[in-house]
């Protein structure tokens, strides 16, 4: 993956914390006319600001500029589509309420096991507030809401295409089993003493109490491996056999989306999360049946919405003007 797709997977993944911050010194104009609204340069900079923040440690000071210019390009295309759905959320008659969003944000805090002041002090580091992550909150339930009313109805799965699905991934279904993965690894150098092994073992635990605290791991995994590729962590899939066995029986044990705590081995400590889990016959055949038909449903939803989202980009008046 090259450096700007992975910096657009950052942007991407952005869904919990990647709400603007207020500087006041940003000079404002217009810099997006969608229909009959605008966006502001202050909209559009306050957001660019928040992100080089929020990953300053794995930006090199000679890429910033770069940096900053492929996220002006990602977030003004972002912007533009929140324009456009809470338009089309006005013509449709769709709206959300306030405990709607409070529900919502207070329902991802309990699976991420944090407080609201949890939420509040992460997202007061990044520069961000609790009013601009209600507004993205909000967003997100607009585009949800949408997608059940314009596109559900769109959508089916076929008894053929499950089968289609299975015989082509046959694989992932009935081969050995493998859990994705995400590390942040901690080695300790050959030779080190107790008082460099215990420095690595402070710094892990401190890198966990982030990740507990609501930072992304993919964030802390590419400040850990500062240098190196920028992969967030990710490790793809992974077998039984293939890792030392305190990290196996970790992986193995985890519930995708959950975060081990740390791991010792002889080369050092580490962290991992679970993403996804394949293989091995672990499910039953109608699981197996379930699993398919969930993941072609939502790939067609997927699909369908941006094709919806294109028609209405198509119609609608958006003139950039970076």
């Amino acid at each position: 993956m090259s450096k700007t797709h992975r910096f657009l997977a950052f942007v991407a993944a952005l869904c919990f914390f990647a709400a603007p911050a207020v500087r006041a010194e940003i000079v404002d104009r217009i810099v997006a006319v969608v229909n009959d609204d605008v966006i502001t340069q202050h909209e559009l900079e306050s957001t660019v600001e928040s992100i080089l923040k929020r990953y300053d440690r794995s930006i090199r000071p000679e890429d910033r500029d770069r940096v900053a210019a492929e996220a002006r390009r990602a977030l003004i295309a972002r912007l533009v589509d929140d324009m456009l759905l809470r338009q089309e959320a006005r013509r449709l008659g769709i709206t959300v309420k306030e405990e709607e969003v409070t529900n919502a944000i207070q329902e991802n805090l309990k699976r991420r096991n944090m407080s609201m002041d949890d939420l509040q002090q992460a997202l007061a580091r990044e520069g961000s507030s609790l009013d601009k992550q209600r507004e993205a909150t909000r967003n997100d339930l607009i585009r949800m809401r949408i997608m059940q009313r314009e596109i559900r109805q769109r959508v089916s799965v076929t008894p053929e295409e499950i089968g289609a699905f299975y015989q082509e991934h046959r694989d992932e279904y009935e081969g050995k089993l493998r859990v994705r993965l995400q590390m942040i690894p901690l080695p300790v150098p050959e030779g080190a003493d107790a008082q460099e092994r215990a420095g690595q073992r402070a710094r892990a635990e401190a890198i966990l109490k982030r990740i507990r605290a609501g930072e992304p791991f993919e964030a802390l995994a590419n400040e850990a491996r500062a240098g190196q590729p920028q992969t967030g962590g990710d490790l793809g899939y992974v077998e039984k056999g293939t890792m030392h066995p305190s990290i196996e029986e970790a992986a193995f044990s985890l519930k995708p989306g959950e975060v081990s705590g740390v791991i010792e081995t002889p080369q050092g400590f580490a962290i991992i999360r679970a993403l996804d889990r394949r293989g091995g016959g672990s499910l039953s055949v109608k699981a197996t049946r379930d699993d398919i038909e969930e993941r072609l449903y939502r790939m067609k939803m997927e699909k369908k919405f941006e094709e919806w989202l294109a028609e209405r980009r198509q119609k609608a008046h958006i003139e950039i003007r970076l």
